[in-house]
């Protein structure tokens, strides 16, 4: 967990205190405003609401339930992160945390129908009780039990992910190259490196960074959990963008990767006269 009382300048009470989060990230504490306990972090997490919405809107017509429940759960993700880093509140953060693992999951699931075809009404309820039993573990444990199972979780389902696309392109790119797949899965991959590398700076060296503690080797404080949220917001986003991709390319229904404004892949569909399942 990243130090909270380092010094009064980095854990000043707010409106919201005490924390009853399991973390506290490395963003000094109420010092932008009495009302929000983590000011950059908390607006930072608007960027992945911006981008879910951007997602939502720009699927392609014909859309099918799962990939509208992926978009909004992504949406889900930047609201609750937004309460979390504000209140440093346990309920916000299950409001942050559960969203994550409800997009991740629905991810999973895509991957495995496209990989292995559809499955029978065993998946989705083995899908759903797996969702109860995390929600549950998850909403009644606290401290560094509840934050490192989160996490585990999380970063499984998103290494798997990676997985599944890997057999994807490997096996659809000879049969159909497509250069801007293969560009967006190598930005895919920078964003969420760097997303990480910040991240682990941020959870584990916060005493030498936040620029208020005696340790302390710099004199301000990067922000580098808001550096998070927007490299993997956009990273994560590319995956999702990715596996709805060779979701459609699989049953070849022809979906094309362009980028919106320039900067933001989505999938894009030939009209085909029906809806997928």
């Amino acid at each position: 967990m990243a130090p909270t009382s380092v010094s009064p300048a980095f854990d000043k009470v707010g409106y919201w205190s005490p924390n009853t989060s399991s973390i506290d990230w490395c963003e000094n504490n109420y010092t932008v405003s009495y009302y929000i306990a983590e000011f950059w972090n908390s607006t930072s997490s608007l960027i992945i609401v911006a981008i879910g919405l951007a997602g939502y809107l720009n699927l392609p017509s014909y859309k099918d339930r799962r990939t509208t429940l992926f978009m909004q759960a992504f949406m889900t993700i930047g609201l609750g992160s937004v309460l979390f880093h504000g209140t440093l509140r346990h309920k916000m953060q299950l409001l942050d945390e559960l969203p994550m693992l409800y997009s991740a999951t629905i991810g999973m699931f895509i991957c495995i129908e496209t990989h292995f075809g559809k499955q029978g009404r065993w998946f989705p309820i083995a899908i759903a009780i797996w969702l109860v039993v995390t929600t549950i573990i998850f909403s009644t444990t606290s401290g560094t039990l509840q934050s490192l199972s989160f996490q585990t979780n999380y970063i499984c389902m998103v290494l798997g992910g990676f997985y599944f696309l890997r057999r994807f392109h490997t096996t659809r790119r000879t049969m159909r190259p497509n250069p801007t797949v293969s560009r967006v899965i190598r930005f895919t991959r920078t964003s969420l490196v760097a997303a990480a590398t910040v991240w682990l700076i941020d959870y584990n060296l916060c005493v030498y960074i936040n620029g208020v503690s005696p340790e302390s080797v710099l004199r301000w404080n990067p922000q580098f959990h808001a550096w998070w949220h927007f490299l993997s917001a956009y990273g994560v986003y590319s995956q999702s963008v990715l596996i709805m991709y060779y979701h459609y390319d699989m049953r070849e229904m022809k979906p094309e990767i362009v980028m919106w404004k320039g900067v933001l892949p989505t999938v894009t569909l030939k009209p085909i006269g029906k809806k997928v399942d």
